[in-house]
């Protein structure tokens, strides 16, 4: 998180409080750039401070990264869909992809999402991808769910146990976040490469 959204972050809670916590979860869960470590790390300190109670952190914690991935699956499914097969082609995306891609989620997808909504930068965005290509909706709720309970708990968790010195360790997320952005440009050059050498050898 930059020093500025850091700053956002800790106006809008210590403004309108549980519901600042609820806000910045749910939109980060919508692929706005606000990690969720950090805030869920500040509500956690919060609660040692006795301002927040740990457990209704928790669980609302719980409950708006879900809603918030729930809203980028309707995008994802309304928007993201319609978009893929008409224009998918343009970006190296063919009707036969989609189908393979719909598939794989309709057999590995419910393992796919739970661990995606472990995973730092993918889990902002898993839901748009499960609602493009259509996702059974009750295993991706229930999926999103768990693994965001999992989420919250550990950083509000840490939060709470690390008091205000969590900010101290909280650089260092930022390589984990470089790791998993290098890997994605990795597989989307390595996606592009082949594609483009099938087409040449067709």
């Amino acid at each position: 998180m930059t020093a500025s959204l850091l700053e956002f972050a800790l106006a809008l809670i210590d403004k309108v409080g549980y519901l600042g916590v609820f806000f910045i979860l749910v939109v980060d869960n919508m692929g706005v750039p606000i990690p969720s470590e950090a805030t869920l790390a500040l509500a956690g300190n919060l609660a040692k401070e006795g301002h927040f109670n740990i457990f209704v952190v928790i669980v609302l914690g719980t409950v708006a990264q879900t809603l918030g991935t729930y809203f980028a699956y309707l995008i994802g499914k309304y928007g993201g869909e319609p978009l893929i097969k008409k224009y998918g082609k343009y970006v190296l995306i063919s009707s036969h992809d989609y189908k393979r891609a719909e598939g794989w989620f309709a057999k590995r997808g419910e393992k796919a999402i739970f661990i995606s909504r472990l995973i730092p930068v993918i889990r902002s965005y898993a839901g748009f991808a499960a609602g493009a290509f259509e996702m059974d909706l009750k295993a991706f709720i229930r999926d999103s769910f768990l693994g965001s309970l999992i989420w919250t708990t550990v950083f509000a968790g840490i939060g709470y146990i690390l008091g205000d010195s969590w900010k101290k360790y909280y650089g260092y997320m930022h390589y984990v976040d470089y790791i998993v952005i290098i890997a994605v440009i990795i597989f989307v050059a390595h996606f592009v490469y082949v594609r483009i050498k099938r087409r040449r050898n067709a």
